[in-house]
């Protein structure tokens, strides 16, 4: 089961290294596990290709199997417990950075109700969390999907949606001064998320539709620090919602609807979805959102 873990994760990832790195191992230890997993088959699993390896056919053929497999042992093991069971144990869970924020309430919360429960909460992105997710690191993942994003299909994943969240472009009043955005905004310096992440790509093709391409002066991956620079007159935006409801934005700041949304989900994997710790956890992040998604409609005074 180990080698054939190896295996799938290198179907996944792509590289020895990868592999390595995400199951705390040395390359060449995965190499070697690999090359036994080739003998016991009997057949050619892996072919040199430059400097890295890919899957034969047969390679391929196995990994999906061995994925339905690892997928049925741990449902296998979560069918052992009674739905009735106390949630006990670890369960980690992973979030990007605003996700995180508002979640550290019901995580205290829901360590609080239940004391056999310890809960470890990490702040990560997507593009990081979903793999670990796949590989074990993680039990519950919150991640955010945007518009026309288009998503791996995973069967091994379930996936509950936990807030529909409006995406505004916002900037300072002062700094439109008195211009419209389509015709301004061009001009004006943008606060976006890194190159390659997926807000990042949208906003850019976002602001194209509206006739320009934004010029991107300053990059955090933290919201709350964009929202900041919007706040200082330093730079426009495109955030969510729930970073910034309609109830605390302020007559300082300009706001438009750009008419989307982003999609907050909560992953996990299905071997789990049933497990009495992972689904009261679970539960509870739910809770959370729908507070927050009631703070993200409700209007100002």
């Amino acid at each position: 089961m180990r080698r054939l873990r190896l295996l799938v994760e290198l179907s996944r990832r792509g590289t020895i290294a990868a592999v390595a790195q995400a199951r705390h191992m040395s390359p060449s230890g995965v190499s070697h596990q690999l090359a036994l997993l080739e003998r016991e088959v009997g057949a050619e699993l892996l072919q040199r290709v430059g400097r890295g390896v890919q899957l034969t056919e047969a390679g391929e053929r196995l990994a999906l199997r061995g994925s339905q497999i690892l997928v049925a042992l741990e449902t296998a093991r979560t069918e052992a417990r009674s739905p009735e069971d106390q949630p006990t144990g670890t369960c980690r869970v992973a979030g990007f950075g605003s996700a995180v924020r508002l979640l550290l309430p019901s995580v205290l919360a829901c360590q609080d109700a239940h004391p056999g429960l310890r809960i470890e909460l990490a702040e990560s992105e997507p593009e990081v969390a979903v793999p670990a997710l796949l590989s074990g690191d993680f039990d519950i993942v919150v991640s955010e999907e945007y518009p026309g994003e288009a998503l791996p299909s995973r069967e091994e994943i379930h996936r509950r949606i936990l807030l529909r969240d409006p995406l505004d472009i916002v900037v300072a009043t002062s700094l439109l001064d008195g211009r419209d955005l389509a015709r301004a905004g061009g001009g004006l310096p943008w606060a976006l998320e890194p190159a390659g992440a997926a807000s990042r790509e949208w906003a850019v093709q976002h602001c194209r539709g509206l006739g320009f391409t934004p010029t991107v002066q300053y990059e955090s991956w933290d919201l709350e620090l964009l929202l900041l620079l919007v706040r200082r007159g330093a730079a426009a935006s495109i955030l969510p919602r729930m970073v910034l409801p309609a109830a605390r934005a302020g007559e300082e700041l300009r706001r438009v609807d750009t008419g989307w949304s982003r999609t907050v989900v909560s992953l996990v994997r299905r071997g789990r979805e049933l497990d009495p710790t992972v689904r009261a956890v679970r539960e509870d992040l739910h809770a959370a959102f729908r507070t927050a998604g009631e703070e993200v409609t409700r209007q100002p005074e």
